[in-house]
């Protein structure tokens, strides 16, 4: 029995510090806009149904950024909007695009013009978690981090200290 609870519990601590160490590299490599993003993928959180495109709230959305010239107008992308100094991604139709040079492409979603630099994914490349993202959003908000990571392992590494201390004063029992 005991070598079954260890397992289970060996098991249960190997995916919380995979959780932990997944959550500490998201806020390790959080972009300007305050997005994990890994190379050209971003990670994003829905925060509200999005019954045009399928989403629902507290999904997690991979998305991929697209080359310039792959972007075609009526393609549903996903933008960085700054507007009143928010740092939110948005969605919209592109209904046309402007080629200003080879890098730099301006893009109109109905009244908004924006540039490839905030140019985030195409929905079509984009990948989709269920319910992930809210795990991923608590996680990643400060005292989801604190109570989620920070503590548990403050409270391990003290019975570790509490363990060293009376073995080195007490001394180790024989259980023989």
């Amino acid at each position: 029995m005991k070598k079954v609870l260890k397992t289970i519990f060996g098991f249960i601590g190997f995916v919380y510090l995979v959780v932990a160490v997944f959550a500490i590299v998201c806020l390790l490599n959080k972009n300007k806009y305050g997005y994990p993003q890994f190379g050209n993928k971003t990670l994003f959180v829905v925060l509200e149904d999005s019954k045009e495109l399928g989403y629902e709230k507290g999904d997690l959305v991979v998305l991929v950024k697209p080359n310039n010239n792959d972007v075609k107008a009526k393609d549903v992308v996903f933008f960085y909007d700054t507007e009143f100094k928010k740092n939110t991604i948005n969605v919209g139709s592109v209904s046309k695009k402007e080629l200003i040079n080879e890098e730099e492409t301006t893009f109109y979603v109905g009244n908004k013009a924006f540039s490839s630099e905030y140019l985030v994914g195409d929905a079509n490349d984009s990948t989709r978690y269920k319910t992930i993202g809210s795990i991923l959003d608590v996680l990643l908000s400060k005292w989801g981090f604190f109570l989620a990571i920070i503590v548990p392992f403050f409270i391990m590494f003290m019975v570790v200290i509490f363990r060293i201390y009376t073995e080195i004063k007490f001394g180790k029992k024989n259980d023989n």
